[in-house]
């Protein structure tokens, strides 16, 4: 990310609710033992900046969109396979999101994808 900072990544198909933990151990692990490396981020900021993750369903979403980033996150119902969502991709994504403002539910659902690989909406 260092050297590649128009470099971007997508973790697919993980989840979202286990990043906080993972940047925590990233950046206490940095910081107590990868300071000398000479990198002007922290592993949490890189994510920040270059990496998104996807997720199909989370109840716990809410609270750790802070944590993750609002711009990092993508939404993906994974149709055809057979533990997607679908048919119920509507009412998951209201659960999930119903209680997050309209800004926030678009970049989840449309515009962070769209930023991603480079398409209009």
């Amino acid at each position: 990310c260092e050297k590649y900072p128009d470099f971007n990544f997508v973790l697919g198909e993980s989840g979202v609710t286990w990043l906080p933990y993972v940047f925590d151990r990233l950046d206490t692990e940095y910081q107590d033992r990868a300071r000398s490396l000479g990198f002007s981020l922290k592993p949490s900021d890189y994510f920040r900046r270059q990496g998104y993750v996807t997720y199909q369903q989370d109840q716990y979403l809410e609270p750790i969109i802070p944590l993750i980033g609002e711009d990092n996150i993508i939404w993906g119902a994974d149709y055809p396979h057979p533990d997607c969502i679908w048919p119920n991709s509507h009412s998951t994504l209201e659960k999930n999101l119903g209680g997050l403002p309209e800004r926030v539910q678009r970049k989840i659902t449309r515009d962070n994808a769209a930023k991603l690989y480079r398409i209009g909406c």
